[in-house]
């Protein structure tokens, strides 16, 4: 998350509103990637959850890695001769190039990192992040200290930064490569089987990125380069935390699946609990932040309203993520989440339209992908209040009318007025809500004598 943190502040000091839309546009598009190994890398994810690396079929496990790698280099082909050969500008040609290249690379690195966190050996994926990101940090600052103001050095130093990870990945599951290959037939027929467990969580992934992904592609569409830019800077400060708290969601899911009901359903109840009290606190954090912001970045000023509208992600989708997610994938209703992702972003795309083709506002289209991001959270929490017998306590009205509060403070009230504002609420729901808090660190407490 640090690392993050400084590559986000740092890349667009250096590089103009324009070059930063190209250099985001090819973050966007990067980030669905994953969509070309079909579910191989889920089904992997789902079917040896939980398992040791002793206890795994090594020799089945590299054969659908080396037929992965095969079938998705054909996808990559497809992309980079669109790029070589298609009707898009040099800047968008180099960027669908570079992404189809990495495309093949990153997938192969995922593959292995969903292999380490099914293991449940989470330090390795982790450290393999962490090499990825100080391999990226490396030529980032030699392109931030020569002052670097084009995107194209920065996209080849990602790419770059992935081939590490791959390679530290490929180190750590040298026993799986040396397993040997158990031939094409044998090696289609496993993976057929691994994308068909996994296809439905994919769907449910390209369904869930969609979402905001529709809204970001219609905002570049009709706004421009420089309005995306902008925008993609708000969303790069709020994916700092939610970014940090997906990778927590990944390390929880093994470690629940060797759970038993009762054991999930006091999690699931605890860490709701906790969230619903806890995340709201980053809409404190928004005053300052933009703050220090404006001094540092004054070019990105007019992209803080953004900041503001998109800031109730980190606290309902990171709580999506943590509790209800992983619990749709521990519990094997990958098809409830596929419906519930299909639904929200069917509403999202409707509303996106309606903002772009006939109110016109890029403001609206973001605050309606945040409504919608905000129902996905509330209907899941509801469903796992149900399914598990945990009641809700009210909490869920609460935090609503925190949040509620928070938007008015922002867009009706001066910044410093806001803050006062907001923060004697968040400590009033602080207070309503004490005995749950105290019931919390206590566990905590519990937990960390045991």
């Amino acid at each position: 998350m640090a690392l993050s943190i400084l590559q986000g502040l740092l890349v667009p000091k250096i590089l103009g509103v324009e070059q930063y839309g190209y250099w985001q546009l090819f973050i966007f598009y990067q980030s669905y990637v994953g969509f070309f190994h079909l579910g191989l890398c889920d089904g992997l994810y789902l079917l040896r959850g939980g398992q040791r690396r002793s206890e795994i079929d090594k020799r089945s496990v590299n054969s659908q890695f080396v037929f992965g790698i095969f079938f998705q280099s054909l996808f990559a082909l497809v992309i980079v001769a669109f790029a070589l050969f298609g009707p898009q500008g040099p800047e968008r040609s180099f960027v669908i190039f570079w992404t189809g290249v990495f495309l093949v690379i990153q997938n192969a690195a995922t593959y292995l990192g969903y292999l380490f966190q099914a293991m449940n050996e989470t330090k390795t994926f982790s450290y393999s992040s962490i090499v990825e990101r100080l391999c990226f940090l490396v030529p980032l600052l030699f392109l931030l200290l020569t002052r670097t103001r084009s995107f194209e050095p920065y996209v080849l130093s990602y790419v770059f930064s992935s081939c590490c990870q791959l390679i530290y990945c490929l180190w750590h599951a040298r026993d799986f490569l040396a397993s040997g290959y158990e031939g094409w037939g044998k090696s289609a027929k496993d993976s057929a089987k691994s994308i068909q467990v996994g296809y439905k969580l994919l769907l449910s992934n390209i369904a869930s990125m969609l979402i905001l992904g529709v809204a970001r592609a219609a905002i570049d569409q009709v706004w421009g380069i420089a309005t995306f830019g902008k925008l993609s800077f708000a969303l790069s400060m709020v994916n700092f935390f939610s970014a940090f708290v997906s990778q927590a969601a990944m390390v929880l899911f093994p470690a629940l699946r060797q759970s038993s009901e009762r054991e999930v359903a006091k999690f699931y109840g605890a860490a709701r609990d906790a969230m619903v009290l806890l995340f709201p606190f980053a809409y404190v954090l928004y005053f300052p932040a933009i703050w220090l912001l404006g001094l540092w970045l004054p070019d990105y000023a007019s992209s803080f309203i953004y900041f503001a509208l998109l800031l109730p992600i980190c606290v309902f989708d990171s709580k999506m993520d943590i509790t209800c997610t992983t619990l749709f994938k521990v519990r094997r209703e990958e098809k409830t989440l596929l419906y519930v992702n299909v639904a929200i972003c069917a509403l999202s795309t409707a509303l996106t339209l309606l903002g772009a083709l006939i109110i016109k506002s890029p403001l609206f289209i973001i605050g309606s992908v945040v409504v919608c991001l905000v129902v996905r959270s509330l209907w899941s929490e509801h469903h796992f209040n149900c399914e598990l017998c945990v009641p809700a306590k009210g909490m869920s009205v609460a935090e609503l009318f925190v949040t509620a509060a928070y938007l008015v403070a922002v867009l009706c009230l001066p910044s410093t007025v806001a803050f006062f504002v907001y923060a004697v609420i968040y400590l009033i729901y602080i207070l309503v809500y004490r005995r749950q808090l105290k019931g919390l660190l206590s566990s905590v407490k519990r937990a960390v004598g045991k």
